[in-house]
């Protein structure tokens, strides 16, 4: 069994930006916004490199985990995603999300280098509610 979720390796450097600069407190809660932002805009990218990874430990609270479940469960479109057994797609089929969050948060820091990076985020949360409500709807709740 695996012990941690895994950035892309290329994307790592926005994690790491991101909390320092205090978007996020952790790269964990950054690894949450971007699955959840994939999501939002339809970006899986299975992981071709890892990054360092963070511990699992870190996403095993209630929300997180449920948020990784809930995930699953909407990519999949089935319950069965859920068995012990099938952890290790779950986890990656967050990392897949979260890569496809962490390149389109990437895409628009190159693009708008004279905003802050939170402006930025708050920017694509803004551009995600206005264009993509109706699937985020299916995660109410969770995010």
């Amino acid at each position: 069994m695996r012990d941690r979720i895994r950035p892309p390796k290329e994307l790592e450097s926005v994690l790491d930006l991101l909390k320092d600069k205090g978007v996020f407190a952790t790269k964990q809660k950054g690894m949450m916004f971007a699955a959840s932002l994939g999501f939002a805009v339809e970006s899986y990218l299975p992981l071709e490199s890892t990054g360092e990874g963070i511990r699992l430990e870190y996403f095993a609270n209630v929300d997180d985990a449920g948020f990784v479940d809930a995930l699953a469960v909407a990519h999949s479109k089935t319950l069965e995603i859920l068995e012990e057994e099938k952890a290790e797609e779950r986890f990656e089929i967050f990392e897949a999300y979260a890569h496809g969050g962490l390149k389109r948060i990437n895409a628009q820091l190159q693009k708008d280098k004279n905003r802050s990076e939170l402006d930025v985020i708050l920017h694509l949360v803004d551009e995600c509610k206005q264009t993509r409500s109706d699937r985020l709807g299916k995660l109410k709740g969770l995010l």
